[in-house]
């Protein structure tokens, strides 16, 4: 497994929502969810929009650019599961929220 990276402080991610953090070089679009942190690959593997800036419903985020949704617990396309984007572990620590990238 990668090393774990802190990307943030717990409070900057406020529930319901997610933000784009830079890791290890990558875009990382990390949500907070029922008190949960959940950790993707920014860019939707469709048209390359923002995930980060999606529309969050319960455990699934759209793709502003052109709607296509993602399971924030596995990365997996809601319509075709074989599509999907990258997921990271995370995991929480002395208030700093880490991803392993």
């Amino acid at each position: 497994m990668p090393p774990f990276v802190a990307v943030c402080a717990v409070d900057e991610i406020p529930e319901g929502q997610g933000r784009v953090f830079q890791a290890a070089g990558r875009e990382i679009a990390l949500f907070r969810i029922g008190g949960q942190f959940y950790a993707l690959d920014n860019i939707c593997p469709h048209r390359g929009g923002p995930l980060g800036e999606g529309i969050v419903c319960g455990t699934e985020v759209t793709c502003p650019w052109h709607a296509w949704s993602f399971d924030l617990r596995t990365g997996a396309y809601t319509f075709d599961p074989e599509l999907a984007v990258e997921k990271f572990e995370v995991r929480v620590e002395d208030g700093q929220v880490q991803v392993a990238v």
